[in-house]
């Protein structure tokens, strides 16, 4: 009964279970034998769900890779190169999603800009001293 309750309570929105709508993948740290896996599955995560991310949440995935890299750098001695080339591959991937990212926020910092522009010309102009350099009063 108590199993009913809860679950009607979840599903109607009543209750909501914490970090349920949290979009940002966690990596979660564990035995060697399934590091490369773990390190795969959390990149591909990241890929399928990290357009949606906003900077915040780049940031509190790149918490996430802190440890992935901490551990990486403990297994590392005793990785075979396979394994190796694995994880660095899937690291370059994450990695080209955050330059991917970066690059859509500067299209969307300049889209503004250019919308903009005159306004933005003109502090650009007064903030340079250009204005008072070629209309002397």
């Amino acid at each position: 009964m108590k199993i009913l309750l809860v679950a009607f309570f979840v599903l109607s929105g009543i209750v909501t279970i914490p970090g349920a709508d949290d979009p940002v993948i966690p990596y979660r740290t564990g035995s060697k034998l399934f590091f490369v896996n773990r390190v795969e599955n959390f990149v591909e995560g990241t890929k399928e769900v990290g357009e949606k991310y906003s900077a915040a949440d780049w940031i509190e995935s790149h918490k996430y890779l802190g440890k992935l890299i901490k551990e990486y750098s403990d297994y590392y001695p005793s990785l075979s190169q396979e394994r190796k080339s694995r994880v660095n591959k899937a690291l370059g991937k994450y990695i080209g999603m955050t330059m991917k990212a970066g690059i859509h926020v500067s299209i969307d910092v300049l889209k503004e800009i250019y919308h903009r522009a005159p306004a933005v010309l003109e502090g650009i102009y007064e903030g340079t001293g250009l204005k008072d350099f070629l209309n002397p009063q």
